[in-house]
């Protein structure tokens, strides 16, 4: 399915998305029918392969889900998953404008970058190709850089002034561990607001991954716009923990009643 604009909804409004790491289209259709707006499948820390991207690509498109997709690094897999009709990507591990502007070599066309163009699965194998083909996936496609090291705040300003990138997102963990701090450390939250404040300035819209309920309140009093919350992994043993825990009350409440 083409036709996502990921790129446009997020210059309107906050976008809230989940992530996918198994390799599963039924995970995927079934999260594609939640109220996320958009699905986040991870390569980077997963064993997922392009031609597993496309598969589940196809499964969210079963709902019209857009699906981002987090490659693992700069490199050939950023055109393949969009070839394959991913809606944008994530870029992690971005410390400097020269790798910033060799993701949007690859993630664009020209004359903004250098994306090869093809007949795959994203342009329905050539049938969506048009004279204005180029332009409009340029004009929809989202291009994410993350930030999550000392160095990546560091060249915040640079980074983020490359022309192409249209959001950038925080690794709170990774972040957390080349600063030395905690996670939601005083420390911490200012290297958030460096880039946030940078992104500001250049018109980027600030995101981070949020794996812990109290980071979101200030996650949102700090203007993020792109959120990526909990993923098909955390739900299923969430899920798991809480039915565990209440088949434990429900024995402890047995046994007390057989006491009696």
């Amino acid at each position: 399915m083409t036709g996502y604009d990921l790129r446009g909804e997020l210059a309107l409004d906050p976008l809230f998305a989940t992530f996918v790491m198994t390799a599963s289209p039924v995970a995927v259709e079934a999260l594609a029918a939640t109220p996320f707006a958009a699905l986040c499948l991870d390569m980077e820390h997963s064993t997922l392969s392009a031609g597993e991207v496309e598969a589940l690509v196809r499964a969210a498109d079963a709902h019209g889900r857009p699906m981002i997709v987090r490659v693992p690094t700069i490199g050939s897999d950023i055109p393949r998953v969009l070839d394959a009709g991913a809606a944008g990507i994530i870029v992690p591990q971005v410390e400097t404008a020269e790798q910033a502007r060799s993701v949007v070599d690859r993630a664009r066309y020209a004359p903004i970058g250098r994306r090869g163009l093809g007949a795959a699965r994203g342009a329905l194998y050539g049938a969506a190709l048009s004279e204005h083909w180029v332009d409009d996936v340029n004009a929809r496609t989202l291009v994410t850089v993350q930030i999550e090291t000392a160095a990546g705040v560091e060249a915040a300003d640079e980074i983020l002034a490359t022309p192409g990138i249209d959001a950038v997102v925080i690794g709170p963990g990774d972040l957390s561990l080349s600063l030395g701090v905690p996670m939601g450390s005083s420390d911490y939250w200012a290297a958030v607001d460096r880039v946030f404040a940078a992104a500001r300035a250049r018109g980027v819209a600030p995101g981070s991954f949020c794996f812990r309920d109290p980071d979101l309140p200030e996650l949102l009093r700090r203007g993020v716009r792109l959120v990526f919350l909990s993923g098909d992994l955390t739900w299923m043993l969430e899920g798991a923990s809480r039915q565990w825990d209440r088949l434990q009350e429900a024995v402890a409440a047995e046994a007390r009643e057989g006491v009696r």
